[in-house]
């Protein structure tokens, strides 16, 4: 009886024993499976960020960026187009301003040349603080023959030849040169019977109503076609600078920023601008300008 009460105690003590030692083994696996199932988690943090971005992302910057940037761009093109262009430093079409009455395609006077291209360069932008260094007047006919031209230097009488870099005048070269006042009625004798031509005119029409004044010379308005309004109306370019309206007609400027090549240019294209664009009226007609022509002798670079 002792033997088996005995054996019963032991037993009971193994069992004891084993469940005590094999109890820690089990605690740490379920202890280190918990942060395995943890990983989850991040998972389901990274995905998290990723359906954010693909969902408030397109609605937070695609269409506002978007929608801003393209409005503008519609906006300049149609203001900025061939059709029209504003501001006092341009010439509108129909325009009567201060010297010229500008081309329209509709108007009162039906007028077909003959054309006098004129070019300046100054010693500025604006007179009077700014004077005339150099013209050029080339007389041509719809078809481009030419009739008549006149290129000379001109003494600004003060000295200043403003940006020798853009126009390659010194003030050496302008020695023995003729005054405005000297030439003033060998332009009114070109410029007589004629429409007045040139590339952004307005530029031209201020300098030569302040230096016409200056001589005692007060006209009557002028026939003018700006050629910065023709191309508008005639090619589509990138800009309507000078040069690059003469290379989209396939010519180019030989001698640029001089007189004389700049109209020389312009006599290329006008014709095909011409033929392009159809008929051109005018708000007045052509003036009677006084005879005032005295002898000089013109100057060239």
């Amino acid at each position: 009886m002792e033997l088996i009460i005995t054996l019963a105690v032991l037993w009971g003590l193994y069992k004891f024993a084993s469940m005590l030692f094999s109890s820690p083994k089990k605690q740490p696996v379920k202890k280190r499976a918990a942060p395995r199932k943890s990983t989850y988690s991040t998972t389901a943090r990274a995905s998290s960020p990723t359906k954010r971005a693909s969902t408030y992302t397109p609605k937070s910057s695609a269409p506002k960026p978007v929608e801003p940037k393209a409005s503008p761009v519609k906006k300049s093109g149609s203001a900025s187009s061939k059709r029209t262009y504003s501001g006092p430093l341009f010439a509108q079409a129909g325009e009567k301003g201060k010297l010229f009455g500008f081309a329209d395609k509709s108007g009162i006077h039906e007028l077909d040349g003959p054309f006098a291209i004129i070019d300046l360069e100054t010693s500025g932008f604006n007179p009077p603080g700014s004077k005339i260094l150099e013209i050029a007047i080339l007389k041509i006919d719809r078809d481009g023959n030419e009739l008549d031209r006149f290129e000379t230097l001109i003494d600004p009488e003060d000295g200043n030849v403003g940006r020798t870099d853009i126009h390659g005048i010194e003030l050496g070269m302008l020695n023995g040169a003729p005054t405005f006042n000297d030439v003033s009625g060998r332009i009114l004798e070109l410029i007589q019977g004629s429409i007045v031509v040139a590339h952004n005119a307005r530029f031209e029409e201020n300098f030569l109503t302040f230096e016409l004044n200056e001589a005692g010379h007060n006209l009557d308005l002028i026939p003018a076609l700006d050629t910065l309004w023709l191309a508008r109306k005639t090619i589509e370019l990138p800009n309507y600078k000078l040069d690059t309206v003469v290379t989209g007609f396939n010519e180019r400027i030989i001698d640029a920023h001089t007189a004389l090549g700049d109209v020389v240019a312009v006599s290329k294209i006008l014709p095909e601008m011409l033929n392009r664009i159809g008929q051109l009226y005018y708000p007045i007609a052509h003036p009677q300008l006084p005879s005032a022509s005295v002898p000089f002798k013109a100057k060239t670079r």
